[in-house]
């Protein structure tokens, strides 16, 4: 079956009044079309940005109560248990952001303080990659 047939496959079962189908073909290439889009954008985001050295005010520790999340595990979707988690809010350069560092550094953290970060920042958004915290 060649590239051509695959791609025009939709628009056949049109022209035969399988509507249903083409409806559902259309959606899966829809999907694939805006995974490969959001892939695309995520490495266009950060490639090529180098790690800038800064600082992190720590605005407040918080825990986040053990809940139960949706995860898929290869082809099943299932229910998943997370235990409760600390995580830190943070201010870098005037961008409010959540940060979970591994748990001996958040023992050493605390609230209302200035702390060394390493980051990436993105070029089309405001999202940003902490890479290292506290210890550079």
């Amino acid at each position: 079956m060649s590239l051509h047939n695959v791609a025009s496959l939709p628009f056949t079962l049109l022209n035969r009044g399988q509507l249903g189908a083409a409806g559902v073909l259309f959606f899966f290439y829809a999907v694939i079309l805006a995974g490969m889009a959001k892939a695309i954008f995520e490495i266009a985001n950060f490639a090529g940005v180098k790690a800038r050295t800064g600082s992190a005010t720590v605005i407040a520790k918080r825990i986040v109560p053990a809940h139960w999340e949706w995860e898929t595990g290869g082809r099943y979707l299932t229910r998943a248990y997370v235990k409760e988690f600390e995580i830190l809010d943070l201010i870098i350069e005037g961008r409010k952001m959540t940060y979970r560092p591994i748990p001996w550094i958040m023992e050493r953290t605390t609230a209302n303080s200035t702390e060394p970060v390493q980051f990436k920042a993105a070029r089309f958004n405001s999202k940003i990659y902490i890479t290292k915290f506290k210890y550079l």
